[in-house]
Order: C-alpha cells, then structure tokens, then sequence
C-alpha cells in the first residue's frame, strides 16, 4: 500500500470514527433531554397536587417558589 492509500484509509478511519462519536452525543442529548422532560413533568405534577391542596392556581404556586413563569 503506498502512501497516498494509507492516508485515505486513515481519512476513512477517522471519518468513520467521528460518525461514531457524533451518533453517540446524539443518543446522549436525546437521553438527557427525556430524562429532563420526565422531571419537568413530574414537577408540574406536585406543584399541581400542591395547588389544589392549598386552593391556588398552579401558576400562583410557580410565584410562591420563585420558579420561572410557567406558560
């Protein structure tokens, strides 16, 4: 194999491997993005239990925490 071949077989390589790690970073995004959607949910889920124990609007409850408007 001479040199112009082994540099594209490395080209190749690298390539490949950056496909790898890109599709990795992909699946980790998706997973860190479900696991916050599941813990925006289940808040939302406690501050409405909470507001309707104590007779409020949910959105009353995101003020008495000082949480970011909910919309």
């Amino acid at each position: 194999m001479n040199n112009s071949e082994n540099q594209h077989q490395n080209a190749n390589e690298q390539l490949t491997n950056l496909s790898v790690i890109e599709e990795k970073q992909k699946q980790k995004h998706m997973q860190l993005l479900h696991q916050y959607n599941d813990l925006k949910d289940a808040t939302e889920n406690v501050l409405g239990a909470l507001a309707q124990a104590k007779g409020l609007p949910v959105k009353e409850m995101y003020k008495i925490y000082n949480l970011p408007k909910h919309e």
